[in-house]
């Protein structure tokens, strides 16, 4: 991308010298200045070059020999997770941290009618420990709503359920997929509920009965407060892969962002989806009037997410053979694979390209599968359709990807040996364990490969900065802890670059969007960051405490720190 001469004749606002910029570009990898103007990069170069850029009022910034990154793109994000957890955040492996915690919240939030939060660790919880009466305990006069780490199981206490009229002959909401635990002597709720379309239920009721706090102004707090942290970690572009309601309207998360945006305090592009789950109203006709709708300059809908399993430790992750401790069970599809097929077609028609989630491997084969039939059965176009997750792909699957232009959406800093995995380990056994989280085949395999948090899903940790993440994608154990456990196999950590690369290009790639951010070429979006410390440089178990000191947004300083604090008017 090129600017016109007399365009680029014009002084720039920005110039920064004296810096290792990384662009990410193969035309030009490595440059040591870098130029700003407006919303744009109008120069990529050396020092000597970049001088012509500078007029009366230019900005001259001295990056000190630090390293410059495109933003990152976080290419899977829920912003949903968000509002729960700026409530009863209670992310501890110890139960007993967990139950203090939600005591000490219960205590403090006396005029809360319900409590509602997360981060638990179903692998660290001990099974009698799981049920209703346990938060019955703490809390039995107003419900209390308690999400896992990885938002696929809600812990109740008896009065949630009361109020929410979930009993012994509640059906489940997806069979074999979505369902409320019961107990297996009583036959009664036991407070545990399976997966999101069960929980969605009980939260609309418990919404429609008053017990909920006001979303929308919920929504606005956490958003403002979590797109700090954000910014701060160097993230300039967010895709948020599902958005939870509890009223079933989707259309919140986008009404905010804009809402923001009109208030001048969005510091993020956001590109969101639309879940697409077996209900009255058509998916592909939802999401289409969604692009329609909402298509600001900062806001934008873009995606159907679908899901086709569901996790690990519920046993809803759809295997191609059985799980290690139940022999005759290997998982099922989340809905039909007609309905599942059939939406895949449809969307792709419409010109919609899907995310699927898929944690097994069947899930992953089956919508490979559905995306063949799309490349077979519709007319070409230019697609980017995404699996993510692919934790356990069969190998014979890997090269399709490639061959059927499919993008594997993924999250590193799972692939690493904490409690989740090594309760997983049991479930799956020891072979297909160790070949998990292949995604340096992948990329070997010229698969395209984009990294994104999931947050603030996860297994035990709820982290938000890319750095985390490109730690243990590097190192495959757990960010800053240069004593854990190697996930096998180690030949398939990732290097620096295609790490890099992962957080910024090919998250633009995924979301259509190379053209305009991902790299630091010229005529491209000026989004950009300055780290504190060299990733090339610093040990391996450092690089998830390197800081962002400088995040620019469409040339916008969304964060500054130390040095660059002067900056923060900016824009």
């Amino acid at each position: 991308m090129s600017l016109p001469a007399e365009h680029s004749a014009v002084p720039a606002d920005v110039v920064f010298t004296n810096a290792k910029v990384y662009t990410v570009d193969p035309h030009r990898p490595w440059a040591s200045a870098l130029a700003v103007r407006d919303d744009r990069i109008v120069f990529v170069g050396d020092a000597l070059a970049a001088q012509r850029h500078i007029g009366e009022r230019t900005r001259v910034v001295d990056a000190g020999g630090r390293l410059m990154l495109p933003g990152f793109v976080e290419s899977h994000w829920h912003f949903s997770s968000t509002a729960f957890a700026s409530q009863a955040f209670v992310n501890f492996e110890d139960p007993e941290l967990v139950l203090a915690e939600l005591r000490r919240y219960v205590a403090t939030h006396p005029d809360d009618k319900s409590i509602i939060g997360m981060g638990w660790v179903q692998a660290a919880m001990p099974p009698e420990l799981l049920c209703r009466q346990t938060l019955d305990a703490i809390c039995a006069d107003r419900p209390v709503c308690l999400l896992s780490t990885d938002f696929h199981t809600m812990w109740t206490n008896s009065k949630a359920l009361e109020v929410g009229a979930i009993a012994a002959s509640t059906p489940p909401v997806e069979e074999g997929a979505s369902w409320f635990d019961k107990d297996p002597v009583t036959g009664e709720p036991n407070g545990i509920i399976v997966d999101g379309a069960a929980y969605s239920l009980l939260m609309r009721r418990l919404s429609a009965a008053g017990y909920l706090p006001p979303w929308d102004a919920l929504y606005y707090d956490s958003f403002v407060k979590w797109q700090e942290k954000l910014v701060a970690a160097g993230i300039t572009t967010v895709f948020d892969a599902g958005f939870l309601d509890p009223s079933g309207d989707q259309t919140y998360l986008y009404e905010t962002l804009q809402r923001m945006e009109r208030d001048s305090v969005l510091k993020l592009k956001v590109v969101g989806s639309y879940v697409g789950r077996m209900s009255a109203d058509d998916p592909v006709d939802t999401i289409v009037a969604y692009r329609e709708r909402y298509r600001s300059p900062l806001v934008k809908a873009r995606t159907l997410k679908l899901f086709l399993d569901g996790t690990e430790l519920n046993h809803t992750a759809y295997l191609l053979e059985p799980y290690a401790d139940r022999p005759h069970h290997c998982g099922e599809p989340n809905m039909p694979l007609d309905d599942f097929n059939r939406l895949v077609l449809a969307a792709d028609r419409a010109g919609v390209d899907v995310m699927v989630h898929c944690v097994g491997d069947a899930a992953v084969r089956r919508a490979l599968d559905a995306f063949e039939r799309v490349n077979d059965e519709n007319p070409p176009r230019d697609r980017r359709h995404v699996i993510t997750h692919a934790f356990l792909t069969d190998p014979a699957d890997i090269p399709r990807f490639r061959r059927l232009g499919v993008l594997a959406n993924t999250q590193l800093q799972w692939g690493v040996v904490d409690t989740y995995t090594t309760q997983i380990r049991e479930y799956y056994g020891d072979e297909r364990w160790n070949r998990m989280y292949k995604f340096r085949t992948f990329i070997e395999e010229g698969v395209t490969v984009s990294i994104g948090m999931d947050g603030l899903a996860c297994q035990c940790r709820c982290q938000h900065r890319p750095v985390e993440h490109i730690e243990s994608g590097y190192t495959r154990q757990l960010a800053g802890e240069p004593d854990a456990p190697v996930f096998p196999d180690v030949a398939e950590r990732l290097s620096i670059p295609q790490l890099i690369a992962a957080y910024t290009i090919y998250g633009a790639y995924q979301l259509g969007m190379e053209h305009e951010i991902g790299s630091l070429t010229l005529g491209k979006r000026a989004d950009l960051i300055v780290l504190e410390r060299d990733l090339f440089e610093v040990g391996k178990h450092e690089i998830g405490k390197v800081d962002v000191a400088l995040t620019m947004m469409n040339g916008r300083v969304t964060h500054a720190q130390g040095e660059f604090s002067g900056m923060k008017n900016h824009g």
